[in-house]
C-alpha cells in the first residue's frame, strides 16, 4: 500500500455517524462551560449549539457534494461574525471574543465532511473550554475539562475502531479468528497514555504552577461600557439607605455599613456568605477602600469631603502622583515590590476601588477617578457584577527597627486631622492607653502594646449587646460589653492611640478571602468585609494593625510568591523545595518566559509518560512474532537464521505501520496472502520459512536474497 493510496483514504468522506456523535457532544461542553461561566452568554450559546447541530446534519447528509453557494454563505458569515467581534469591543457586548469564537465554529460545522475536519474543529472547542477556563472562578470547570477528555479519548478510540473494521472489509480473505484484538488493544493502550498525558498537563497546568499575575504586559480591564460623568463627594452604596436598629444583627445583610460616608457603631448589621469578587493576586492581602478621620463617639465620618481628580494617561491607564498611603520603604525599584491584582465584581459593591496597599496604577474603563483626601479612590459609579479592573499596588517594607527610630513630629495637616477626639472620651479610657504603653518609650511599641491588648482580652462577637443610648462606644466596649466586631476593636485602637498624640485612622475594605488554588483566585465574601488601623510615622506614612481577634492579619500584602510550588505546597501541607524564578528571569517578560519553560516541562511528562506506557505495550507483545513459528521457545542460535527472521521482522514492521500487524496464530504465508500477495513480501517471506523451519541453517546467498526482499518491499511500500 502506497502513501498515496493513504492519501486518498484520509480524503474520503467520513461516514461513521457514532464517531461524529461523538464530535459533536465534545463540542458542546465547552459551549456548556462558557455558558455556566458567564450566564449573559446562554442565549448565543444556545444559537450557537443549534447551529452547531444543525451543520453536523447538513455535513452528514451531504457527505458526497459540495455545494458552491453553502460555502459562500459560510464565506459571509465568518466576515460578518468578524465584524461584530469589533463592533462588540466599542460597545460593550458580553465577551466578544468568545461570541466570535462559538459563532465561528457554528459556521464551519456545515463543512465537516471529512475526518480531519472533524478533528480541527475538536481543536476549535479546546480553545473555546481554554476562555470558558479564563471566565470560571469556580471548581465546576473541572467537569467540564474531565467531560471534554473523556468524549476526545472516545472519538480516538471509535476512530481506531473504524478503521480497523475499514480495514477488514477491504481484505481479498477473512481474517483469522479474533481479528481485531491485537489493534483494539493498541487503540485502547493509545488512549490510556494520551488520557494520563492530558491528565498530567491539566494538573500541571492548573494546580502545580504559579499563575504568573506579577509582571502582565497588560494587566486585565473590562472592555464595557465606561464610567461616565465625575465622581461624587458622597460614597455611593448600592444598599444605602440602610435600615439601620441599634443592637439587631440577623446575620443576612446584603451590604456592608462601612461601605458609606458615615460608619455607625451603634449599628449591628449582618452579612451573608454571598460572593462579592473574585481577585486574582500573587500576594495575599486586605483590599482596602477608604478611611476615616472624625470620631463622634458614636460614629466615623470624613471631615474633609474635597477630591482629587485623576484622568487617564492612555485610555484606561490611571497613574497616581504617588503610591497612596506614603512612601514604600525598602527596595523602591525591586521587582517584588510590584503587585498586580485583578478584581472581577460579582455582585454590585459601592464606587470604591478596592485595592491591596499601597495603589499606584489602576486599569479600568472610566472617564476619570478621584482619591479622596483618605486616600481612598472613587468611581463615577458603583461596580456591576462582570466588572473587571486591575490594579498595580507597591508593597511596603516595615521595618520595626526603622518605625521605632521614627520622629514624633507630625505635620500640622496630619496632627489637626488624625488626633482629633470628641469631648465625650472618659478618664478610664486614657489612663488605660497610658498604664498599658508606661514602659515603651517609642510609638511603634507603644502601639503595638495597645494592638497586643485587644487581641488578648476582648472576645469577638458577631452579636454584641445594644449600644446603651447616649454613651461612648471605646467606653462601653472597653469595660462594659468587653465583646464587639472589628468596628469596635479598630476603634479602641485608634482612638487610645489619639490620646497618647499618635495620630492614627479607621480602614474599611475586604479581608483577603477565601483562596482557591485550583483557580488561583481569592473568594471574597460578603462576611469578609473588615476594618483595621493605621498609624502614622513619619517618613514611613501610613502602617497598618489589626487589632481583631479571628483574622489573619494582613492589612498589606505578603512578599510575591513567585515560586514553583509556593502557594500549593502550603495548601497541602507539604515541605516541598521552592525555585526563585523572579531571581532567574528577571524583568516584565520573566511571566512569558516562566510559562514557556513550564509548557516545556509539561510536554517532556507526557513525553516520559508515553515512553513508560509504550515499553509496558513491548513487554506485553510477544517477544518475536517470528518465534511462534519456530519450533523452539528462542530464536535460533544459527547467525544465518537470526539475521533472516530479524530482516522479515523489519519488513513486517513497516507493513504494521501502515496495514496491520501479523497475529501470533497466523501463518507466515497466511500474513503475505492476507496484505496482497506482494512480491517482495512473498520473497522475503520464503526466505524467513526457510530459516525458521528448515533443518540445515541458510547460507549467506540466502542472507542477501533476503536483503534484496526486504529493499524491494521498502521500495514497494514507499515508493522514490
Amino acid at each position: 500500500m502506497s502513501t498515496t493510496s493513504l492519501s486518498k483514504k484520509s480524503k474520503k468522506p467520513e461516514r461513521s455517524l457514532t464517531f461524529r456523535l461523538t464530535v459533536l457532544a465534545a463540542m458542546l461542553t465547552p459551549l456548556l462551560a462558557l455558558a455556566r461561566a458567564r450566564p449573559d452568554l446562554w442565549p448565543h450559546v444556545i444559537i450557537a449549539a443549534m447551529g452547531i447541530g444543525l451543520g453536523h446534519w447538513y455535513s452528514y447528509t451531504h457527505l458526497d457534494r459540495n455545494i458552491v453557494l453553502v460555502q459562500t454563505i459560510m464565506f459571509m458569515l465568518i466576515h460578518v461574525a468578524l465584524a461584530w467581534l469589533f463592533v462588540g469591543l466599542f460597545i460593550g457586548a458580553a465577551v466578544p471574543q468568545a461570541q466570535f469564537a462559538i459563532f465561528a465554529q457554528a459556521i464551519t460545522s456545515f463543512d465537516l465532511r471529512y475526518r480531519r475536519s472533524l478533528w480541527s474543529t475538536v481543536g476549535h472547542s479546546l480553545a473555546n473550554l481554554y476562555v470558558a477556563a479564563t471566565l470560571s472562578r469556580t471548581l465546576e470547570l473541572a467537569v467540564y475539562l474531565i467531560l471534554f477528555a473523556a468524549l476526545v479519548l472516545a472519538a480516538l478510540y471509535i476512530a481506531g475502531r473504524e478503521d480497523g473494521l475499514n480495514a477488514a472489509r477491504l481484505r481479498p480473505k477473512p481474517w483469522p479468528a479474533r481479528p481485531q484484538a491485537s489493534h483494539r488493544r493498541s487503540i485502547t493502550i493509545f488512549g490510556f497514555g494520551f488520557g494520563v498525558s492530558v491528565l498530567l498537563g491539566l494538573v500541571v497546568a492548573f494546580l502545580f504552577t504559579p499563575r504568573y499575575a506579577n509582571n502582565p504586559i497588560v494587566p486585565p480591564f473590562t472592555l464595557n461600557i465606561p464610567m461616565r460623568g465625575g465622581v461624587q463627594a458622597e460614597i455611593i452604596n448600592p444598599g444605602v439607605p440602610l435600615v439601620q436598629i441599634n443592637g439587631w444583627n440577623d446575620g443576612t445583610g446584603d451590604y456592608f455599613y462601612g461601605f458609606d460616608t458615615t460608619l455607625d457603631l451603634r449599628y449591628r448589621g449582618g452579612l451573608s456568605n454571598a460572593i462579592v469578587m473574585y481577585v486574582r493576586s500573587p500576594s495575599r492581602s486586605y483590599w482596602r477602600s477608604h478611611s476615616y478621620d472624625n470620631y463622634t463617639g458614636v460614629s466615623w465620618t470624613q471631615s474633609d469631603k474635597s477630591l482629587r481628580d485623576v484622568y487617564p494617561g492612555a485610555g484606561v491607564h490611571f497613574v497616581l502622583l504617588a503610591p497612596l498611603g506614603g512612601p514604600v520603604s525598602g527596595r523602591q525599584t525591586g521587582q517584588e515590590q510590584r503587585i498586580v491584582q485583578s478584581f472581577t465584581i460579582a455582585r454590585e459593591q459601592p464606587n470604591l476601588v478596592f485595592a491591596a496597599y499601597r495603589p499606584m496604577e489602576i486599569f479600568i474603563l472610566a472617564d476619570q477617578i478621584s482619591v479622596d483626601s483618605g486616600d481612598g479612590l472613587r468611581l463615577p459609579d458603583s461596580l456591576k457584577p462582570g466588572f473587571t479592573y486591575s490594579v498595580i499596588s507597591y508593597r511596603p517594607e516595615f521595618d520595626p527597627e526603622q518605625l521605632r527610630r521614627a520622629s514624633t513630629h507630625y505635620p500640622t495637616e496630619i496632627a489637626r486631622r488624625y488626633l482629633q477626639l470628641p469631648g465625650n472620651i472618659s478618664l478610664r479610657v486614657r489612663n488605660l492607653a497610658g498604664r498599658l504603653t508606661a514602659a515603651y518609650p517609642n510609638n511603634y511599641d507603644k502601639v503595638m502594646a495597645l494592638n497586643h491588648h485587644l487581641l488578648s482580652e476582648y472576645a469577638y462577637n458577631y452579636f454584641p449587646p445594644p449600644h446603651p443610648p447616649g454613651a461612648e462606644v471605646v467606653d462601653t466596649f472597653l469595660f462594659e460589653d468587653k465583646q464587639g466586631v472589628c468596628e469596635q476593636y479598630v476603634t479602641a485602637l485608634v482612638v487610645m492611640a489619639r490620646t497618647l498624640g499618635i495620630p492614627a485612622r479607621l480602614v474599611t475594605g475586604y479581608g483577603a478571602g477565601t483562596y482557591n488554588p485550583i483557580t488561583n483566585y481569592y473568594e471574597v465574601r460578603l462576611s469578609h468585609a473588615h476594618s483595621w488601623a493605621e498609624v502614622y510615622f513619619p517618613g514611613h506614612g501610613w502602617v497598618p494593625f489589626d487589632p481583631t481577634p479571628g483574622w489573619t492579619p494582613q492589612p498589606y500584602p505578603t512578599p510575591v510568591q513567585n515560586w514553583l510550588f509556593a502557594n500549593q505546597g502550603k495548601f497541602f501541607g507539604l515541605d516541598i523545595p521552592q525555585l526563585p524564578v523572579e531571581a532567574l528571569v528577571p524583568g516584565k517578560m520573566s511571566g512569558l518566559v516562566f510559562s514557556v519553560a513550564v509548557f516545556i516541562i509539561a510536554l517532556i511528562l507526557a513525553g516520559l509518560t508515553w515512553v513508560i506506557l509504550s515499553l509496558i505495550r513491548q513487554a506485553r507483545r510477544p517477544p518475536t512474532q517470528v518465534a511462534t513459528a519456530y519450533p523452539y521457545t528462542r530464536l535460533p542460535p544459527d547467525p544465518t537464521r537470526r539475521l533472516i527472521l530479524k530482516l522479515y521482522q523489519q519488513g513486517i514492521n513497516l507493513l504494521r505501520r501502515i496495514y496491520r500487524s501479523r497475529q501470533p496464530w497466523e501463518a507466515l504465508s497466511e500474513y503475505a496472502e492476507g496484505v496482497g500477495n506482494m512480491s517482495a513480501l512473498n520473497r522475503l517471506t520464503e526466505a524467513a520459512e526457510v530459516a525458521a523451519y528448515r533443518t540445515e541453517p541458510p547460507d549467506r546467498a540466502s542472507v542477501v536474497k533476503a536483503k534484496k526482499a526486504l529493499t524491494d518491499l521498502e521500495n514497494e511500500i514507499e515508493p522514490g
